[in-house]
């Protein structure tokens, strides 16, 4: 059985969110508050495993009150429930396992808690994992396993390595898999600096590419490059700018 704490000043929204919860057999309820300081001190004795968090919340925000829990010595997966989809990015930098908008639907609550499970059950001896502590916002950047990406007005988490490459068309930044494409509210240069440790390389002023998605390199005018995406038809340049570092990173 699975504890779990709800904080949210508005109380249709906390009775919401209660009620739809109260159907899983496998959570249990313990705490519901409206004051997130009754909220932290309520947490830090009872150690449940799973938090929901509103973001806007009067006299210390959602982010705030993460990055305290994350003080605890205990292990737990927040879960930000908002109206406000624009703290998405923010809120998986400090590793929350979910972001979930009002209204709530129990089918996507489910999916919030099918991911919970999914880490309790990866290692019985590690909760959540190891990777599921919340931390301050600087430590997590860097320790980010995956990147937060938009498809259809739902955030999903991918890793770097089924990235193919990141491009800049009509001023928005898209992220393509081998499967589906997304979009990212980073910049290509914030994109650079997140994957510079996962052989990710700038081609050129529109495209970051993964080295090891490449498999063929076809010489192009004016003594460039056009780099060949494995099972896939796109081209990525490799524009003059770039080609003296390219050549020294492939050792040509």
């Amino acid at each position: 059985m699975l504890r779990v704490v709800l904080v949210d000043d508005e109380k249709l929204s906390l009775d919401e969110l209660s009620f739809i919860l109260s159907k899983n057999s496998e959570i249990e309820i313990i705490g519901k508050y409206y004051d997130p300081l009754i909220a932290l001190e309520f947490i830090r004795k009872s150690k449940p495993e799973i938090v929901f968090l509103d973001i806007e919340i009067p006299e210390i925000d959602g982010f705030t009150l993460a990055e305290e829990i994350s003080k605890m010595d205990f292990s737990v997966n927040i879960v930000f429930a908002t109206v406000f989809d624009k703290y998405a990015v923010k809120a998986f930098e400090i590793n929350a396992i979910d972001y979930v908008l009002k209204p709530f639907s129990e089918k996507r609550l489910q999916i919030t808690m099918d991911k919970i499970n999914e880490r309790y059950n990866c290692d019985e001896n590690i909760p959540s994992c190891s990777y599921n502590n919340i931390l301050p916002e600087k430590q997590a950047i860097s320790g980010m396993k995956k990147l937060p990406l938009w498809k259809e007005e739902c955030i999903y988490l991918v890793h770097p390595k089924d990235i193919l490459y990141c491009t800049v068309i009509n001023k928005e930044v898209l992220v393509l898999t081998m499967d589906d494409k997304f979009t990212t509210q980073y910049t290509l240069n914030q994109l650079g600096n997140k994957l510079n440790y996962h052989n990710f390389f700038r081609s050129h002023k529109s495209y970051l590419v993964n080295l090891d998605k490449i498999y063929k390199i076809v010489p192009w005018f004016n003594s460039t490059f056009v780099l060949k995406i494995e099972d896939r038809k796109d081209e990525v340049p490799v524009s003059r700018h770039y080609v003296k570092d390219f050549k020294r990173i492939i050792d040509m």
